[in-house]
């Protein structure tokens, strides 16, 4: 990694002009493990202030001490993954470590070529959305890839299910999901559907919800699943599908916010109200799930809390238990969700 300075003044043209190595001239400037006699660090020193050499500061935090952080992700942009940046940023300053965030992009090739490329800034540790894992092509190699940074000696963590070997905080999709099922199939509605996407975590919370349903006697097999895409849009589009059935659900659970969000609005470009014809809810309580009209009955994931927790499971010395934390959510009920009227 190149060093440069104002001035054009790089680490070598300090070396030369010091007469020392360039690995000595960056013990002394950049620090690290082998010490320098006083008389060279003192040269080196005097040398780097009259030529006005500066060094990276980027060089200095990602080499030697590995005092980075790395969350790799696809997308930023949702909610989760801002609070979770938000917990790990703030368990990064307690603890003196520099947390970035690295979007590697839904391609696959391309997620691959980022982690080889992270990995020669020689990060303490890569924490890891395990959306980014799963999914169309992803690839043995990624696994490999994160696999052969743990054998050279990084963290890992991962945030979510996968299958790789590491030490994971897990959300309890399954359970928590079943929790809101009992609570939306004791409305006193009867004609229930639920939209899912093909995503893990959004499998785990259909299944839980068809549990919770069930110990209101609803059968699984007259539940209507929509599978649709993971977004707004999709969640739109899947509420328009089940508007136009000539048995309309009055009672929606979404596998996240983002559909249920979605799906409001396309009830209500349908003419369908909620919670007048239908009761909807949503899981994960993104800021918006609070400022929708109605306000989206959810289940609460605690995602900075996550943050906090990998960050410190990535400072950690490593385990052969591969530790796991377990964060389960917390039912939220508002406005979109109201009792049938008998």
């Amino acid at each position: 990694m190149s060093e440069r300075a104002i001035g054009d003044v790089n680490l070598q043209e300090v070396a030369r002009v010091a007469g020392v190595s360039a690995s000595t001239a960056s013990r002394v400037l950049n620090g690290g493990s082998k010490r320098v006699s006083s008389d060279l660090d003192q040269r080196v020193k005097a040398v780097a202030d009259s030529l006005g050499y500066v060094p990276s500061l980027s060089a200095r935090a990602l080499r030697g001490r590995r005092t980075a952080i790395i969350l790799l992700v696809n997308d930023p942009r949702t909610a989760s993954i801002a609070a979770i940046a938000a917990g790990m940023e703030e368990a990064g300053r307690a603890a003196d470590v520099v947390v970035t965030v690295s979007a590697t992009g839904p391609d696959p090739q391309a997620r691959l070529a980022a982690i080889r490329t992270l990995r020669a800034l020689n990060p303490k540790a890569f924490v890891v959305a395990a959306s980014s894992l799963t999914g169309p092509g992803v690839s043995q190699e990624i696994h490999d890839e994160l696999a052969d940074f743990q054998r050279a000696g990084g963290g890992l963590v991962l945030v979510g299910d996968s299958d790789l070997p590491a030490p994971a905080i897990r959300f309890n999709d399954y359970e928590s999901a079943r929790v809101m099922g009992a609570y939306m199939g004791g409305l006193g509605r009867r004609r229930a559907a639920i939209l899912t996407a093909d995503h893990p975590a959004l499998q785990y919370r259909t299944e839980g919800f068809l549990h919770g349903l069930a110990s209101h006697s609803f059968r699984p097999q007259d539940v209507q699943v929509v599978e649709c895409e993971l977004s707004r849009q999709g969640g739109k589009a899947a509420a328009l599908e089940l508007a136009g059935l000539q048995t309309i659900p009055d009672l929606v659970l979404a596998g996240n916010d983002v559909l249920a969000i979605g799906a409001l609005g396309g009830f209500r470009s349908a003419g369908l109200e909620v919670p007048a014809d239908l009761a909807l809810s949503g899981v994960d309580d993104i800021p918006l799930a609070q400022d929708v009209l109605p306000g989206l009955t959810t289940m609460a994931f605690p995602f900075m809390e996550a943050g906090r927790r990998a960050l410190r499971l990535a400072l950690a010395p490593s385990s052969p238990s591969e530790p796991e934390v377990h964060l389960r959510g917390a039912l939220v009920v508002r406005g979109s969700t109201l009792p049938a009227i008998s």
